[in-house]
């Protein structure tokens, strides 16, 4: 396919695409005269690819370019090369500085947390994004004096694993490796949205069982 077919089937503009091919995203078609080149399927791949690392996860063409490394590496397994864009997508956070006052509570939560997942069972890599965050929102729980204790958290994992579980089900389905890294962070960026809404709906749903409340529009009874 000619590059304007590669733009209209990616969904992106011509001049995007030549911007994806001179930042080294996306490799360069066959040559096919001195001004035009041929592209296939596996460029269509890639672009989608690119297009989801950028806008749906929001990846500077620097994270980008990693993700996609890892994707190219034969060194590095299926594990790898769909896990490095999880790490790209969460927030990056350090812990305190060894003189900050709440770097020794930093330190016994990342511990706790740590130990809790690896007691479930679970692989836990200790550079994960996601234990520095879930370490940061447990310490900011206890600094305020909120219940974040190892058995809250446990409870809050065992709910969410079956989920995960469920997600990879669906991208098992994706052998290809490209389709399979868009389809972990279109789940992960998009779903958690979800999770986030259907949590706080059952809040509401909690809160008027709990408190009384009767629904505007009760479900009709069985005759």
């Amino acid at each position: 396919m000619r590059l304007s077919e590669l733009s209209d089937r990616g969904g992106v503009s011509v001049a995007t695409v030549k911007y994806y091919l001179r930042e080294g995203l996306l490799a360069p078609g066959t040559p096919v005269t001195a001004r035009q080149s041929d592209y296939g399927e596996e460029h269509l791949r890639r672009l989608r690819l690119i297009r989801a690392l950028l806008t749906v996860g929001g990846m500077t063409i620097q994270q980008a370019r990693d993700v996609l490394a890892v994707a190219d590496d034969p060194a590095f397994g299926r594990h790898e090369r769909v896990g490095i864009a999880a790490y790209m997508l969460g927030p990056q956070i350090s812990p305190p500085d060894t003189s900050d006052p709440e770097r020794a509570l930093w330190d016994e939560v990342f511990a706790e947390m740590r130990d809790l997942l690896t007691e479930m069972g679970w692989y836990v890599n200790e550079e994960a994004p996601a234990l520095a965050a879930l370490t940061r929102a447990v310490v900011t729980l206890r600094s305020l004096g909120y219940r974040g204790g190892v058995d809250d958290i446990r409870r809050y994992a065992e709910v969410m694993h079956p989920i995960a579980s469920e997600e990879y089900a669906v991208m098992q389905d994706y052998p290809v490796l490209e389709e399979a890294i868009e389809a972990a962070v279109a789940y992960t960026m998009l779903y958690e949205p979800i999770l986030l809404s259907l949590r706080r709906l059952a809040h509401e749903d909690v809160s008027a069982h709990l408190y009384g409340i009767t629904p505007p529009n009760p479900p009709l009874s069985s005759p």
